[in-house]
């Protein structure tokens, strides 16, 4: 009897421990902005130009599969066991990109889904998701513009079914960069919140009390007027109410850390939650049990500046460097 009760114990060890602290099932959102992932080929409605093999840079598949291995890389080493369950893109020119990151890569280990639809960026480049089936069901997506007045990436929605029966609301974003200033693009990212606000407020008003989670290279800090005040995402509360918005990249950005680096660290890389996602209640679940979101970092995704920072290692500066990204990922684990 007592060899069967140690056997007993041994099992509800294992399977605690496969299903995170606590007897809990834990599941990894990333964000990456993943810096010009191009194809090699010219597309004739894009300006893709730039990355070509007859370009300045000579780009050439050689380096894109590189490419797709360094990206690879960062994305596996966040969990080596157990690959992020969904992650959102920035700078991915079409769908093809994703589905050759996905079979070319360590991700291959996974049956990841590719969600991008084509937008009316001038570079042609999208924010998509991809997502493990294996732990999420497909509900349904759609993209709606993020200004009516100039063109820019569209904000990518998609509704997928959780382990728990919950349905998670994903928004994922790219925001008008601030090249010609930042003072002078500044409207441009206010209406790109806006614009998001209006379509979560018309969630917020149904009586199923969604989750939602919104991630994305904002191009602002977490503190901006863009996100504070027209998004109107807030710090961390010691007692969220359920329908506000949260930023959990609030805090380490007061901390001073940062997902990119121009002459100082910027965080423009965030995760933004509905306060019903931190509710913390066992039956209210997803929840997000440690209200901050993360910035992964190792040291071989980066490089030292003049000054001596270690800052992200990109593909190109001026010449070809093989690197990453300019960006660091974020991310948040969803526990149920």
């Amino acid at each position: 009897m007592a060899k069967y009760a140690v056997l007993l114990i041994v099992l509800i060890s294992v399977v605690s421990s496969a299903y995170g602290q606590k007897g809990t099932h834990q599941l990894k959102v990333v964000f990456y902005n993943v810096e010009n992932l191009f194809d090699t080929l010219d597309d004739k409605h894009k300006n893709d130009n730039e990355f070509l093999p007859g370009s300045e840079k000579m780009w050439n598949t050689e380096k894109y599969l590189h490419k797709l291995q360094n990206l690879g890389k960062v994305l596996c080493a966040i969990e080596p066991d157990d690959p992020p369950a969904i992650i959102g893109f920035a700078e991915v020119e079409n769908r093809q990109v994703l589905e050759d990151l996905v079979r070319l890569s360590c991700l291959s280990t996974v049956p990841y889904q590719v969600i991008l639809e084509e937008g009316p960026d001038p570079r042609g480049i999208d924010v998509a998701l991809i997502f493990r089936p294996d732990q999420l069901e497909y509900l349904s997506h759609q993209v709606f513009s993020a200004s009516r007045e100039f063109r820019t990436r569209d904000i990518l929605y998609v509704k997928l079914l959780g382990p728990a029966g919950d349905t998670l609301h994903l928004f994922v974003n790219h925001w008008k960069s601030r090249a010609g200033g930042e003072q002078q693009t500044r409207p441009k990212r206010i209406e790109n919140a806006t614009l998001l606000r209006q379509v979560v407020d018309s969630l917020l008003a149904t009586p199923y009390h969604p989750r939602i989670l919104i991630m994305g290279d904002l191009n602002d800090e977490p503190g901006d007027e863009s996100i504070a005040l027209a998004l109107e995402a807030l710090p961390v509360a010691k007692k969220p109410a359920e329908e506000e918005l949260y930023n959990l990249f609030y805090i380490p950005w007061a901390e001073g850390q940062g997902t990119l680096w121009y002459r100082n660290w910027d965080l423009f890389d965030q995760i933004i939650v509905s306060g019903n996602l931190l509710a913390g209640k066992r039956k209210n679940r997803p929840v997000i049990l440690d209200p901050y979101g993360y910035i992964f970092r190792e040291e071989w995704m980066l490089e030292r500046s003049g000054k001596g920072k270690a800052i992200p290692l990109r593909t190109y500066k001026r010449d070809y460097q093989g690197g990453f990204s300019d960006h660091l990922p974020v991310y948040t684990i969803l526990s149920y």
